[in-house]
């Protein structure tokens, strides 16, 4: 009776970046890689890449698809899309908007999640190789898809898988999808200048509780080694005159009797012709 009052196909699944479902679907030019060749040899309806459904999960996810088989949602049609393989197309995002295309809009919820460090394609995805890093309640519909800004885990980095449900709530059904990523490393940040030196700033000498009227003995004067010290020059004499009468040498006091004899001998030549003046 609920099948008969609600439509009977509500579809969707990602498209950017792709589900494995979409890339294998006709048009595509990654449908013809070798795990989309292996997923429709093994039935893959190729044209229905947008329904991966199970009906009355009601959040009981885990319980209702098993580990091994969360691409395929545990539908039997769609089990190449579980394919282990390193072969997988994979998208390398450039960006952190995301978009699922409902080809038959419902309201309901989406969960996404991303594969652990460590993951790999080429082994079968568990439930406890994904952790959830995003939730959005009844988001809006833009030009017949919803479109998401995701932020991924910071520390992923290379090949990765994107897992999203989407709980129906005008509807019972649950959609499944399985998307690989190659996500870049974050790009290397230039090192940080160091931070400048504060410059230094004057500091005041701690007061005293007393002053005193002494002043501040002046530092020790370190003295320069022997070596670097300059050689004491000989003073010479400086001549200086004398405030007391000196003695007269030996030298002047014979030019000074010769002086009187010389004299004495003129004043005894004068006498004898004056003497002799008179006679005549």
């Amino acid at each position: 009776m609920m099948l008969a009052v609600v439509p009977a196909h509500a579809h969707g699944a990602p498209t950017d970046p792709a589900s494995r479902a979409y890339l294998c679907s006709p048009g595509q030019p990654t449908a013809s890689s070798s795990p989309c060749r292996s997923a429709i040899a093994a039935g893959l309806p190729s044209t229905e890449w947008d329904n991966i459904r199970l009906p009355n999960v009601a959040g009981r996810d885990s319980s209702r698809v098993p580990d091994g088989k969360l691409c395929s949602a545990g539908i039997a049609k769609y089990a190449g899309l579980d394919l282990p393989s390193a072969q997988w197309p994979a998208t390398k995002l450039k960006s952190t908007g995301f978009t699922y295309r409902a080809t038959i809009p419902h309201q309901g919820s989406f969960r996404f999640y991303a594969t652990r460090t460590g993951y790999t394609p080429a082994q079968p995805l568990r439930w406890a190789d994904l952790e959830q890093f995003l939730s959005v309640p009844s988001p809006p519909l833009v030009n017949g898809a919803y479109e998401f800004a995701v932020q991924l885990p910071k520390d992923r980095t290379g090949r990765h898988l994107i897992y999203t449900v989407w709980q129906n709530t005008d509807t019972p059904d649950t959609y499944y999808s399985c998307t690989d990523v190659e996500i870049a490393a974050p790009a290397a940040q230039p090192a940080a200048a160091p931070p400048a030196a504060a410059p230094p700033t004057a500091t005041q000498p701690p007061a005293t509780r007393h002053a005193t009227s002494q002043p501040a003995a002046a530092p020790p004067v370190k003295s320069a080694p022997a070596s670097t010290l300059p050689k004491p020059s000989t003073p010479r004499p400086v001549p200086v005159a004398s405030k007391a009468e000196q003695p007269p040498s030996t030298a002047t006091r014979i030019g000074i009797a010769a002086v009187v004899a010389a004299l004495g001998g003129l004043a005894a030549l004068g006498g004898i012709m004056l003497w002799r003046r008179r006679i005549l």
